[in-house]
Protein backbone atom coordinates (compact mmCIF):
# COMPACT_ATOMS: atom_id res chain seq x y z
CA UNK A 1 0.00 0.00 0.00
CA UNK A 2 1.26 3.80 -0.25
CA UNK A 3 0.40 6.86 1.46
CA UNK A 4 -2.78 7.78 -0.67
CA UNK A 5 -4.69 4.38 0.10
CA UNK A 6 -5.02 5.97 3.63
CA UNK A 7 -6.38 9.25 2.74
CA UNK A 8 -9.89 9.03 4.54
CA UNK A 9 -13.10 9.00 2.38
CA UNK A 10 -16.04 9.57 4.09
CA UNK A 11 -17.19 10.21 8.37
CA UNK A 12 -20.22 9.56 9.78
CA UNK A 13 -20.95 12.15 12.59
CA UNK A 14 -18.69 12.85 15.03
CA UNK A 15 -19.29 12.23 18.68
CA UNK A 16 -19.30 14.84 20.99
CA UNK A 17 -16.88 13.11 23.48
CA UNK A 18 -15.32 9.41 24.22
CA UNK A 19 -12.77 7.39 24.85
CA UNK A 20 -10.41 4.71 23.27
CA UNK A 21 -7.54 2.64 25.03
CA UNK A 22 -5.09 0.48 23.50
CA UNK A 23 -1.81 -1.77 25.22
CA UNK A 24 1.20 -2.19 22.66
CA UNK A 25 4.17 -3.80 23.49
CA UNK A 26 7.79 -2.56 23.64
CA UNK A 27 10.27 -4.39 21.05
CA UNK A 28 13.82 -4.76 20.86
CA UNK A 29 15.98 -5.13 17.46
CA UNK A 30 18.05 -8.33 17.03
CA UNK A 31 19.09 -6.47 13.71
CA UNK A 32 19.20 -2.45 14.11
CA UNK A 33 18.25 -0.08 11.29
CA UNK A 34 20.51 2.75 10.69
CA UNK A 35 19.19 6.04 9.43
CA UNK A 36 16.23 6.59 7.83
CA UNK A 37 15.04 8.19 4.70
CA UNK A 38 11.41 9.89 3.40
CA UNK A 39 8.69 10.00 5.89
CA UNK A 40 10.50 7.84 8.32
CA UNK A 41 11.45 4.86 6.57
CA UNK A 42 14.70 2.27 7.40
CA UNK A 43 17.79 3.13 5.40
CA UNK A 44 17.88 -1.07 6.04
CA UNK A 45 15.81 -3.79 7.33
CA UNK A 46 15.70 -4.48 10.89
CA UNK A 47 14.61 -7.65 12.78
CA UNK A 48 12.71 -7.32 16.36
CA UNK A 49 11.11 -9.03 18.87
CA UNK A 50 8.22 -7.93 20.99
CA UNK A 51 7.93 -7.51 24.88
CA UNK A 52 4.89 -9.22 25.56
CA UNK A 53 5.48 -7.75 29.28
CA UNK A 54 6.83 -4.58 28.72
CA UNK A 55 4.11 -2.38 27.48
CA UNK A 56 1.96 0.93 27.33
CA UNK A 57 -1.27 1.46 27.50
CA UNK A 58 -2.74 4.67 26.54
CA UNK A 59 -6.36 5.96 27.16
CA UNK A 60 -7.31 8.36 24.52
CA UNK A 61 -10.53 11.04 25.44
CA UNK A 62 -11.62 13.16 22.93
CA UNK A 63 -14.10 16.00 22.82
CA UNK A 64 -15.77 17.76 20.20
CA UNK A 65 -14.86 21.45 19.97
CA UNK A 66 -17.81 23.52 19.74
CA UNK A 67 -16.11 25.60 16.76
CA UNK A 68 -13.77 24.44 14.22
CA UNK A 69 -10.11 25.21 14.86
CA UNK A 70 -6.83 25.36 13.04
CA UNK A 71 -4.98 23.42 15.63
CA UNK A 72 -5.00 19.92 17.33
CA UNK A 73 -5.37 20.50 21.25
CA UNK A 74 -4.65 18.06 23.25
CA UNK A 75 -3.08 17.32 26.91
CA UNK A 76 -0.60 14.37 27.70
CA UNK A 77 -0.18 12.78 30.83
CA UNK A 78 2.34 9.84 32.18
CA UNK A 79 1.62 8.38 34.88
CA UNK A 80 -1.29 10.45 35.84
CA UNK A 81 0.93 13.39 36.17
CA UNK A 82 0.83 16.22 33.31
CA UNK A 83 3.73 15.50 30.98
CA UNK A 84 4.51 18.70 29.20
CA UNK A 85 8.24 16.99 27.90
CA UNK A 86 6.39 14.96 25.46
CA UNK A 87 4.37 17.42 24.40
CA UNK A 88 6.97 18.89 20.99
CA UNK A 89 7.00 15.37 19.79
CA UNK A 90 3.42 14.22 19.72
CA UNK A 91 2.70 17.65 18.30
CA UNK A 92 5.01 16.67 15.61
CA UNK A 93 3.56 13.33 15.08
CA UNK A 94 0.14 15.25 14.89
CA UNK A 95 1.47 17.53 12.01
CA UNK A 96 2.53 14.30 10.12
CA UNK A 97 -0.74 12.16 10.66
CA UNK A 98 -3.39 15.21 10.46
CA UNK A 99 -3.70 14.59 6.29
CA UNK A 100 -4.46 10.96 7.07
CA UNK A 101 -6.67 11.87 10.07
CA UNK A 102 -8.17 14.93 9.33
CA UNK A 103 -10.49 14.67 12.65
CA UNK A 104 -8.13 15.44 14.70
CA UNK A 105 -8.83 19.23 14.32
CA UNK A 106 -12.03 18.51 15.76
CA UNK A 107 -11.55 17.72 19.18
CA UNK A 108 -9.32 18.45 22.10
CA UNK A 109 -7.36 15.10 23.48
CA UNK A 110 -6.33 14.04 26.66
CA UNK A 111 -3.34 11.57 26.48
CA UNK A 112 -3.09 9.17 29.20
CA UNK A 113 -0.06 6.90 29.13
CA UNK A 114 1.25 4.65 31.95
CA UNK A 115 4.15 1.83 31.01
CA UNK A 116 4.23 -1.88 32.72
CA UNK A 117 8.91 -1.21 32.76
CA UNK A 118 10.36 1.79 34.36
CA UNK A 119 10.55 5.04 32.47
CA UNK A 120 14.32 5.67 30.94
CA UNK A 121 15.39 1.71 31.43
CA UNK A 122 17.09 1.22 28.39
CA UNK A 123 13.54 -0.28 26.69
CA UNK A 124 11.98 2.10 24.01
CA UNK A 125 9.03 3.28 24.89
CA UNK A 126 8.29 5.95 22.29
CA UNK A 127 7.69 2.55 20.31
CA UNK A 128 5.26 0.92 22.68
CA UNK A 129 3.76 4.98 23.39
CA UNK A 130 3.78 5.79 19.87
CA UNK A 131 2.19 2.65 18.71
CA UNK A 132 -0.57 2.26 21.37
CA UNK A 133 -1.73 5.74 20.51
CA UNK A 134 -1.66 5.37 16.89
CA UNK A 135 -3.71 2.43 17.51
CA UNK A 136 -5.92 4.49 19.72
CA UNK A 137 -6.56 6.78 16.34
CA UNK A 138 -7.06 4.05 13.96
CA UNK A 139 -9.70 2.56 16.50
CA UNK A 140 -11.86 6.32 16.67
CA UNK A 141 -11.55 6.23 13.09
CA UNK A 142 -12.85 2.88 12.34
CA UNK A 143 -15.74 4.07 14.55
CA UNK A 144 -16.49 7.18 12.41
CA UNK A 145 -15.92 5.90 8.82
CA UNK A 146 -18.00 5.57 6.98
CA UNK A 147 -15.60 2.77 4.87
CA UNK A 148 -15.96 -0.72 5.04
CA UNK A 149 -12.71 -1.93 5.39
CA UNK A 150 -11.04 -5.20 6.00
CA UNK A 151 -9.21 -5.91 9.44
CA UNK A 152 -5.75 -6.20 7.69
CA UNK A 153 -6.14 -2.32 5.87
CA UNK A 154 -6.67 -0.76 9.52
CA UNK A 155 -3.70 -2.52 10.92
CA UNK A 156 -1.74 -1.20 7.84
CA UNK A 157 -3.00 2.06 8.53
CA UNK A 158 -1.60 1.99 12.07
CA UNK A 159 1.11 0.54 11.63
CA UNK A 160 1.79 3.32 8.73
CA UNK A 161 0.80 6.36 11.27
CA UNK A 162 2.54 4.44 14.02
CA UNK A 163 6.06 4.54 11.87
CA UNK A 164 5.00 8.67 11.60
CA UNK A 165 5.58 8.70 15.11
CA UNK A 166 8.30 6.55 15.85
CA UNK A 167 10.29 4.31 12.97
CA UNK A 168 10.32 1.60 15.27
CA UNK A 169 6.59 1.96 16.71
CA UNK A 170 5.55 -0.40 13.49
CA UNK A 171 7.11 -2.92 14.97
CA UNK A 172 5.29 -2.97 17.97
CA UNK A 173 1.86 -3.95 15.91
CA UNK A 174 2.23 -7.50 15.10
CA UNK A 175 4.28 -10.71 15.91
CA UNK A 176 6.63 -11.93 17.96
CA UNK A 177 9.52 -11.57 15.42
CA UNK A 178 8.98 -8.62 12.96
CA UNK A 179 10.63 -7.51 9.92
CA UNK A 180 10.69 -4.28 9.12
CA UNK A 181 12.16 -2.70 5.38
CA UNK A 182 12.51 -4.69 2.69
CA UNK A 183 15.50 -7.63 2.14
CA UNK A 184 15.99 -9.68 -0.60
CA UNK A 185 16.41 -12.64 1.27
CA UNK A 186 13.37 -12.81 3.33
CA UNK A 187 10.28 -14.13 1.63
CA UNK A 188 8.22 -10.66 1.23
CA UNK A 189 5.07 -12.29 3.16
CA UNK A 190 7.19 -11.92 6.00
CA UNK A 191 8.39 -8.37 6.05
CA UNK A 192 6.16 -6.00 7.84
CA UNK A 193 6.81 -3.12 5.76
CA UNK A 194 3.96 -0.61 5.06
CA UNK A 195 4.70 2.36 2.70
Amino acid sequence: MIESDFLPKDYSDLPSNGNVTWESPSNIALVKYWGKYGEQLPANSSLSFTLSNCKTKTVLKYQLKKEASKSIDFEIFLDGKSAPDFKPKVELFFKRVEPYLPFLKDFNFEIATTNTFPHSSGIASSASGMSALACCLIDFEKKISNEENPDEYWIQKSSFIARLGSGSACRSLEGNIVVWGDHSKIDKQLQFVWR
